[in-house]
């Protein structure tokens, strides 16, 4: 006996499902699309903001590499390298230092002219990337300029390591031992906004004189009630004799751990006390050397905290190329709020006060 035909509200009935499936797959793949095609209207084309993968509520101190493998049939001759990264960075291109910025909102991606170092065959992109709170995200996009086309941007593709190597900086160590990024998306998104682009920087290279030494090295002792004697990390002031303007550079022997340090920097010795830092100092492990993110204008450098003797230098930068300080936002609506501390500022003084013949009541 053949079975009966569907009745024509039954056929109604399975249209209308199969329509309502077919639009929601359809919306679904709009929304996925949407920013893919969105960000290809921006300078950074499908580059997405990336970091190391964290857990959420992780908020200490972080340094290491987000590192990018890519070969060239035969190198362009103009290549353009966009780059920012919150909170800091600093990049390398086949063993080359080109640059190092720091994350501002509103500011424009910092752009380096490197197609001069690009190879035929393999080339490896390394950016060293800080952050004081253990958040933050690196977005980059290297671009053919006679093409329009990108060669390379981030994206879940780019290996996290969390030591240097010399070999990983140089190019003949292999990546793979890193862990995939972690890519929060397509800009905009949140703070970071849409990317722009400035004009071009000139890289670090050819901006950076030759090295100028700290004329003389102090080793201070802590702030009175705190502890006796000079424990590893108490401060060292260095002293350039004169005004400079440029990068501060720190050798120091190689650690299995994070290095962690308060740079405070004026034209008077700075009182660790009573100012705020001028920057952290988070020295990646296994790192025998740290450069600024920033050039900064000043005659005396101290440094608070960190365990391993540093030998200090400025490479100088032209007149000019050093900018004011950002303003310290510590007023809401008029009101002035309880002075907060950096998760590194936390991390460098709890380690002096716990030192053995530490005040505990001392609160710094």
């Amino acid at each position: 006996m053949p079975a009966p035909l569907p009745s024509p509200a039954s056929i109604r009935r399975l249209r209308a499902w199969l329509a309502a499936y077919l639009m929601i797959a359809v919306l679904a793949a709009a929304a996925h699309l949407r920013p893919v095609l969105q960000a290809q209207s921006l300078p950074t084309a499908a580059a997405r903001w990336i970091w190391k993968p964290i857990d959420q509520l992780d908020h200490n101190p972080t340094a290491f590499y987000a590192v990018r493998d890519f070969r060239l049939g035969s190198p362009t001759a103009r290549a353009r390298l966009m780059i920012t990264a919150d909170e800091e960075y600093v990049v390398t291109l086949n063993g080359k230092r080109i640059g190092a910025g720091a994350f501002e909102p509103g500011a424009p991606l910092d752009v380096y002219e490197a197609g001069p170092l690009l190879l035929p065959g393999g080339n490896r992109l390394l950016v060293e990337l800080r952050s004081g709170d253990g958040t933050g995200g690196l977005l980059a996009s290297l671009v053919d300029e006679a093409t329009g086309r990108q060669i390379v941007g981030t994206d879940d593709g780019w290996r996290i390591l969390p030591a240097h190597q010399l070999g990983l900086v140089r190019g003949w160590m292999p990546i793979g031992a890193g862990e995939p990024a972690f890519a929060w998306g397509y800009p905009p998104i949140g703070r970071w906004g849409s990317p722009k682009v400035s004009a071009p920087r000139p890289l670090l290279g050819e901006e950076m004189g030759p090295p100028l030494p700290a004329a003389a090295m102090l080793p201070l002792s802590l702030p009175a009630g705190l502890t006796d004697g000079r424990p590893p990390g108490s401060p060292v002031l260095y002293d350039w004799g004169r005004t400079v303007e440029g990068y501060l550079t720190l050798e120091m022997p190689p650690a299995k751990d994070l290095g962690m340090a308060l740079l405070f920097t004026g034209e008077t010795p700075p009182d660790p006390l009573a100012a705020r830092p001028t920057a952290a100092v988070l020295v990646m492990p296994g790192e025998p050397e740290w450069l600024d993110a920033r050039p900064r204008r000043f005659r005396y450098a101290l440094l608070v905290g960190l365990k391993r003797p540093a030998a200090a230098a400025v490479r100088p930068v032209p007149p000019g190329r050093v900018r004011p300080p950002r303003p310290i936002r510590d007023r809401v609506f008029g009101i002035q709020g309880p002075p907060l501390r950096t998760p590194v500022e936390d991390e460098v003084w709890s380690k002096l006060q716990r030192l053995p013949g530490a005040a505990r009541g001392k609160d710094l």
